[in-house]
């Protein structure tokens, strides 16, 4: 039930409208530094807001009608899309409600028949309708800032899928931009490809990801050789990473080269790995027909001698110490030398030409990698 001194107030306040909205405006903006921030075209559309607010609320105080707080809601439906904090929002309503009140009294106190009671429970029916109005305007403004939220975020995935996909003009017609995807600016970026579980986390660093079927695809902003170092901290999977580039239409070819130093990491291994610290493997990634040739010619006569492809390994990631492979085969190293010679016999090829010795290495890497060969990564 409204109050009867607030009831005759506000009906003669709405007859001053025009002016007492003026009024609340200019106060907002000189008592408010995130109202004076905004620019002539957004002010423009808090003065008349502004004053269509005020006539709901004079005429909800007025009681003649219960007008209800959706436009309030809209008030901070508009705010929260402009960017405009809730604090100050609420601030706005503040201060709105003072000047209301203070015009109140003024009127008040020229009446010899109001007396400071009635005025004190009226300050209390006031401030009531500040807390209802504030409760609805805080609830609007979270629902728009999530529903803003998930619109930012189905736009970023648009336009990160436009890039992962080679889509340039898709990017420039959608008005892509580093700022739309969370990054900085300028380059350099790098482009990462992990196993869909890795979940490589770079607090650090401003980066987008998009999460696949079978793995997911991240951007990241910042010094290629910090993130690569922290993508190298406890990995939880197979992590590729692309050489630095300095346009985001670069990515569908930074996304190639990531796809392929992720494929030549051996499936299970836990590392994030670079085409340019390994080419030998980057390049078998690259080529899974090649591969499957060099390991049929280079090593097929040990396919079915593990002992024999166990020990040309170890030699290769030994460096051919005969003591090391020993160790770390629990082997003698005259069974060592055995299985070694007879690796030249199977294979005809010599482990002191440097040439035969590049070949087997590169064959035994095509073995690791055969089950991580990408496929058709000219397409991802």
């Amino acid at each position: 039930m409204p109050d009867l001194l607030v009831a005759r107030l506000s009906k003669e306040l709405l007859d001053e409208l025009p002016e007492l909205a003026e009024r609340m405006f200019r106060a907002i903006v000189a008592e408010d530094e995130a109202y004076a921030l905004l620019d002539a075209a957004v002010l423009a559309d808090v003065r008349d807001f502004n004053e269509r607010n005020l006539r709901d609320q004079l005429t909800d105080m007025a009681g003649d009608q219960a007008v209800p707080t959706e436009l309030s809601r809209e008030t901070a439906r508009r705010r929260a899309a402009q960017g405009v904090p809730l604090e100050a929002i609420l601030h706005a309503y503040r201060i709105g409600f003072r000047v209301v009140w203070q015009a109140m009294v003024e009127r008040a106190t020229e009446d010899p028949d109001v007396s400071m009671g009635q005025l004190a429970n009226s300050m209390t029916f006031v401030w009531s309708l500040i807390d209802a109005y504030s409760v609805a305007v805080t609830a609007s403004y979270r629902e728009t800032l999530t529903d803003l939220a998930r619109r930012d975020e189905r736009q970023r995935l648009v336009l990160l899928d436009a890039l992962i996909e080679g889509r340039s003009s898709d990017w420039t017609t959608l008005g892509g931009t580093p700022h739309a995807l969370g990054l900085a600016e300028r380059g350099p970026y790098v482009c990462v490809l992990a196993d869909a579980d890795a979940g490589p986390r770079l607090p650090a660093f401003r980066s987008v990801w998009r999460l696949r079927i079978e793995d997911q695809v991240g951007i990241v902003s910042g010094d290629p050789g910090r993130i690569l170092a922290a993508l190298s901290q406890a990995p939880s999977g197979r992590i590729g990473v692309s050489p630095p580039f300095a346009l985001l239409t670069e990515v569908p070819v930074a996304l190639r080269l990531a796809t392929i130093a992720r494929a030549a990491i051996p499936v299970g291994g836990r590392q994030a790995m670079t085409v340019d610290r390994s080419p030998v493997r980057a390049l078998l990634a690259a080529s899974p027909e090649l591969s499957e040739r060099l390991v049929m010619t280079a090593l097929g006569p040990l396919i079915e001698h593990p002992e024999l492809l166990e020990a040309l390994s170890a030699w290769l990631d030994t460096g051919g110490s005969t003591s090391a492979i020993a160790e770390r085969l629990y082997c003698h190293r005259n069974t060592i030398r055995n299985r070694l010679d007879r690796v030249q016999h199977l294979t005809g090829r010599s482990l002191d030409d440097p040439g035969d010795i590049a070949t087997l290495y590169a064959a035994v890497w095509a073995h690791r990698l055969a089950r991580s060969v990408p496929v058709n990564i000219s397409q991802r």
